[in-house]
């Protein structure tokens, strides 16, 4: 049962502090933005991985990072690891349920499409197979599901007008795509595996930043012309210390300085140097990646129900 807070009375829009660095309970709450942002670059990975590129390696990565870092990241922010069952009993009320509904069956259809790829050949099936194929159809699904399920948390949060937005599921979808196709590239270039052609790559980071970027924007100009409490937020993210994260690191260093850099490279680089400028833009957007997401669950605000009418 939650305690009543003295803020809970008083007029005007308050932060929430329960989600994300900086709540309440400090590293604790930060562990579910790292739930949100493992799990959408780990699904996002794994889709990219075995459509695009062909990499088992990669792929694998990718389940990890939903299967263990983003289950032990749940964890760690709901504190009663033995309870954890319980977050999967209501479906038909709770988007969190169904999130972990989607993360359960997505880690358990990408193992077992994995699987022969990964030494277990006593498996009845290939990932070439038809119920192979079958089971990676079903893993790209649940991923799809994984990848905006976040965006769905935050808009059915009525309270809190800056996330009750249908802007949320896109912009969190193209954000883990945009992660997944990052840490893809970071994966092969580490590892040394044959990479998706230069051009080709590009051209698909390139058109999730102008989608990201258009979206941010898009976000902005929404919360301009909501409620009192979504212009409190915008203010909070363009003229309080929280601007650092959200213009420097989120829109400056996370996507308008990869996209100069994906034109760059199409434009005047190749060799070595190409690689270099792709994989410095890809760290800029898993950077931004978290960083935006920070920056949304920190800016937002809620009016108490007590406060109303005082």
């Amino acid at each position: 049962m939650d305690i009543l807070q003295y803020e809970d009375f008083q007029p005007g829009p308050r932060a929430q502090m329960e989600w994300g660095f900086g709540g309440r309970r400090r590293w604790r709450d930060g562990a579910l933005l790292m739930a949100l942002f493992l799990g959408g670059i780990g699904a996002g990975q794994f889709v990219v991985s075995t459509w695009l590129v062909e990499s088992v390696t990669s792929a694998f990565i990718g389940l990890l990072l939903v299967g263990v870092g983003k289950t032990v990241a749940h964890l760690v922010y709901l504190g009663q690891p033995a309870r954890f069952y319980r977050l999967l009993l209501r479906p038909r009320t709770s988007w969190i349920s169904r999130g972990l509904i989607f993360m359960v069956a997505f880690v358990g259809l990408a193992a077992a499409y994995l699987a022969p790829e990964l030494g277990f050949e006593w498996v009845p099936w290939t990932s070439e197979s038809s119920f192979g194929q079958a089971l990676w159809l079903a893993a790209v699904a649940t991923a799809a599901l994984v990848m905006v399920y976040d965006g769905f948390v935050l808009a059915s949060c009525k309270s809190i007008t800056s996330w009750n937005t249908a802007l949320m599921p896109p912009l969190f979808f193209t954000y883990a795509v945009a992660g997944g196709v990052a840490m893809t590239y970071l994966t092969m270039t580490v590892g040394g595996g044959e990479l998706l052609d230069r051009e080709t790559l590009v051209r698909l980071d390139a058109m999730l930043l102008t989608t990201m970027f258009a979206l941010v924007v898009i976000y902005i100009t929404n919360m301009a012309g909501s409620t009192a409490a979504a212009r409190e937020s915008l203010r909070r993210l363009t003229s309080t210390r929280l601007a650092i994260a959200f213009i420097g690191l989120a829109i400056g260093a996370g996507l308008l300085v990869p996209l100069a850099l994906t034109y760059y490279h199409e434009f005047a680089t190749e060799g070595a140097l190409a690689s270099t400028l792709l994989a410095a833009s890809a760290i800029l957007e898993l950077a931004g990646d978290l960083s935006v997401r920070h920056s949304i669950l920190r800016a937002g605000l809620h009016v108490p129900v007590f406060s109303e009418g005082l």
